[in-house]
């Protein structure tokens, strides 16, 4: 509960430091509230341990390990995103402390999300999540591609929130409740309207599928990623993603638990799916924030796996670290991609032709993120599939070679980078420079992605 109190004040802080002149400290002191919020978590999950009126909050938040873990991953993302804003937030000088303050009205809600115990939190975590986001994703206002995003995302948002709050109204009649404890103990004792009930995990399903941007609710992620600013990309592509498949995990680990027989067959059919479609479709792509859209999408068909194996012992452990790692290695990626490729407006995959010779730390990074993301042993990214991979193997072998298989062919697309970098004759005359914003946070990022793969275990033994 501290780190959402501190990240909403310095929210509120950075929203009216944005009216005065000298906007120049706003990026600083948006990350030092999130880095105190950080500190805060980090201090609770492995020092004091939540207590008293900091753990359970009013029946509607419960501050436990899990929420703690999810939190600091998000942290973590956020810290690394803002540091790479002083880039890519370079032409909005009239409008900075807004995009600040929305990016940590965001982050808010996806504390909400990762400790919720009602349903009703869970759908306004859901929303302040979201809302900021419709905004953000538009605010070049003078690019047509943006203000397509914009609308695109909120369409399909409003007319998700109805299919979820459709399906969270039907749970609450069949069961009487939106606590979701409650909600476990009506299905386990028979205390419940069986159609209902399994209409209602349905549409929430369907709600809870967009906002994670799996098959066959993906198709709003590619345009939206692609159109939106490169650093609100990340955003979505990281901390969302981490947000919505915690609270996605939290409510089907222990809100449906006792219903898993029936809910675990099209979850299964959906992680099917968004590995498969995502994958082969990602092979086609020429434009390199489109190929991040469904190389995203595509773990999203990974992750769902946790969510499959949610009885299993260690699966929210492989979902935490498959979390961290996938995030780390997505930013990388994106303050690679915004320092070689956006200044010369060329996303195309040959921006980084020859790039190993002009700017060998961005190659390095790069290479390293696509590595990671592919899953190459020994990479922080192998483990994060390993534990995920195992976790779910027990009940879903066939599951579990179709995602290997998939594994295998995003290897295609991945190296389509290295090899432009490394191995293309033909180079460019883009001229490269880095800031400092983001030199520092590729080498916090590498750091974190060597301590990831040395000692994975530590990350993973957390909750």
């Amino acid at each position: 509960m501290t780190a959402l109190l501190i990240i909403f004040a310095t929210a509120i802080f950075v929203l009216f430091a944005g009216l005065t002149k000298n906007r120049s400290w706003l990026q600083p002191l948006a990350l030092t509230g999130c880095g105190l919020a950080l500190g805060v978590t980090l201090f609770e999950l492995l020092g004091a341990g939540p207590g008293g009126w900091n753990h359970m909050y009013a029946d509607m938040f419960e501050f436990t390990d899990y929420a703690l873990a999810f939190s600091a991953v998000a942290l973590v993302s956020a810290l690394l995103i803002i540091g790479l804003s002083g880039y890519g937030f370079r032409s909005l000088h009239d409008t900075l402390g807004d995009n600040y303050g929305l990016i940590l009205f965001s982050l808010c809600g996806a504390l909400c999300m990762f400790s919720f115990t009602n349903l009703t939190m869970l759908f306004l975590g859901i929303e302040i999540l979201s809302i900021p986001l419709y905004v953000l994703a538009g605010s070049r206002r003078n690019d047509l591609s943006g203000n397509e995003a914009a609308l695109k995302y909120f369409l399909m948002g409003a007319f998700t929130t109805g299919i979820l709050l459709f399906g969270m109204a039907l749970v609450y009649g069949a069961t009487a409740s939106f606590d979701i404890h409650s909600i476990a103990s009506a299905i386990s004792d028979g205390r419940h309207s069986a159609g209902m009930l399994h209409t209602g995990i349905i549409l929430i399903l369907i709600g809870l599928g967009f906002k994670v941007s799996a098959v066959p609710f993906h198709f709003w992620a590619p345009d939206v990623y692609t159109g939106s600013p490169n650093l609100i990309t990340a955003f979505m592509a990281t901390v969302v993603k981490t947000a919505g498949f915690a609270a996605f995990y939290r409510l089907f680990s222990v809100g449906f638990a006792p219903a898993i027989d029936f809910w675990s067959i099209p979850v299964a059919g959906m992680a099917a799916l968004t590995m498969t479609v995502a994958n082969l479709t990602a092979i086609f792509q020429t434009d390199f924030k489109r190929m991040i859209a469904y190389s995203s999408i595509s773990h999203a068909g990974y992750l769902l796996l946790a969510i499959l194996a949610c009885d299993v012992p260690g699966s929210e452990g492989a979902l935490l670290f498959y979390s961290l790692t996938y995030s780390v290695a997505t930013i990388l990626a994106f303050g690679a991609y915004m320092t070689i490729a956006e200044p010369n407006d060329d996303g195309s995959f040959e921006a980084f032709n020859g790039m190993s010779k002009k700017q060998p730390l961005l190659a390095a990074v790069l290479a390293i993120s696509m590595l990671s993301l592919a899953g190459i042993p020994p990479t922080a990214g192998f483990f994060g599939k390993y534990f995920l991979f195992t976790a779910a193997f027990a009940k879903y072998p066939w599951l579990i070679v179709l995602a290997v298989i998939n594994s295998a062919v995003s290897i295609y697309y991945y190296f389509k980078i290295i090899i432009a970098m490394y191995f293309t004759r033909e180079e460019n005359d883009y001229a490269v420079v880095t800031s400092p914003g983001i030199r520092w946070v590729v080498v916090l990022g590498l750091l974190l992605i060597a301590f990831l793969t040395i000692v994975p275990g530590s990350v993973y033994a957390l909750i």
